[in-house]
């Protein structure tokens, strides 16, 4: 692997890793809303808490599915890297074979 590929394989690692942590923590946030009660609270505020609670669960819901379809283009793209990598490694090698010994 070239040290360039090498630069943008370990770059997609780490914002692959960033991106499922965000998908993880959204998770747990969606969750925990869905979890609270409003029942602690006034009688006066407890609809517009359930409300919050309910909006603000789908919108953590959507910010990890937002987050795992980064993880699947981050782990495609790396893919495709990798690949294209070994395919041309290949190519190389069936060059280097046909040259002969003397080169």
């Amino acid at each position: 692997m070239g040290s360039h590929l090498v630069w943008q394989m370990e770059s997609l690692r780490m914002g692959t890793q960033g991106w499922e942590s965000q998908e993880s923590l959204m998770e747990s946030t969606a969750r925990e809303l869905r979890g609270a009660s409003s029942s602690a609270l006034p009688p006066s505020v407890q609809g517009a808490a359930t409300t919050f609670l309910t909006r603000w669960s789908g919108y953590a819901d959507e910010s990890a599915a937002i987050a795992q379809g980064f993880v699947g283009a981050l782990k495609a793209t790396a893919n495709d890297y990798t690949t294209s990598d070994d395919a041309v490694d290949r190519q190389f090698s069936d060059l280097d074979g046909r040259l002969g010994p003397a080169r």
